[in-house]
């Protein structure tokens, strides 16, 4: 009788051993190497345009008109996007309508020399449903827009678009060195009046999140 309770007890521990390991879950490795923690310390944040010592004025700005159409930029001072050291910032007024787009050139090129994987800007969205988008020069020389979406929110917002693997940007051999450019940006107004109105955004810190280029430095020739 002794034998068969230590035996029936020794199998009610077994099971709870087995039960309680197969009810805690186990960890399984990513296969994205970018959202290790050693994939994120290798990206360093870039600054490409803080607003505050580059100039600019209405001659940096166009839009496509129809007949009624206007649009201003100018740089502001008030409020500006919750970054540090940030005391200037890019505000764009537009009266204008769905159909219409407006495109900002930067006065100079915004360049990328390493490799990118994400672009970011600090946007205070009046509540207007226009989408804004940058104009974004690969390698390659090919054009991409790359979209942020609509700004029908209020206040700063940090907006992020991640760049796709059709976006050419490393170096094809050793000697040779190329890189990337934001040439524009560029805002379509969106409203349901068949009349145009006024939108208003603005723009702080445009920043790139990089990585140095992998390079081959193997010599073959052996």
């Amino acid at each position: 009788m002794k034998k068969i309770a230590i035996v029936l007890l020794i199998l009610i521990f077994s099971v709870s051993l087995y039960s309680q390991d197969a009810d805690t879950p186990k960890e399984t490795p990513s296969d994205d190497p970018t959202s290790s923690a050693l994939g994120d310390q290798i990206y360093q944040e870039v600054v490409l345009e803080d607003f505050e010592k580059t100039e600019y004025s209405d001659k940096d700005v166009s839009i496509r008109v129809t007949r009624d159409q206007k649009v201003s930029i100018a740089l502001r001072d008030v409020f500006p996007a919750p970054v540090k050291d940030s005391k200037k910032y890019l505000g764009v007024k537009v009266y204008g309508r769905q159909g219409d787009y407006i495109t900002v050139t930067f006065p100079k090129k915004l360049i990328i020399e390493k490799h990118c994987q994400s672009i970011s800007m600090w946007v205070y969205g009046k509540n207007f449903s226009g989408e804004l988008s940058l104009i974004l020069q690969d390698a390659d020389k090919k054009i991409h827009r790359l979209s942020f979406g609509k700004l029908n929110f209020l206040g700063w917002r940090k907006l992020t678009v991640r760049l796709t693997k059709d976006i050419r940007q490393e170096d094809k051999y050793l000697s040779q060195h190329r890189e990337m450019a934001i040439l524009k940006l560029i805002y379509n107004p969106s409203s349901l009046k068949r009349l145009p109105s006024w939108n208003f955004f603005y723009v702080d810190d445009i920043s790139a999140k990089v990585r140095d280029k992998y390079k081959d430095e193997q010599d073959d020739d052996w």
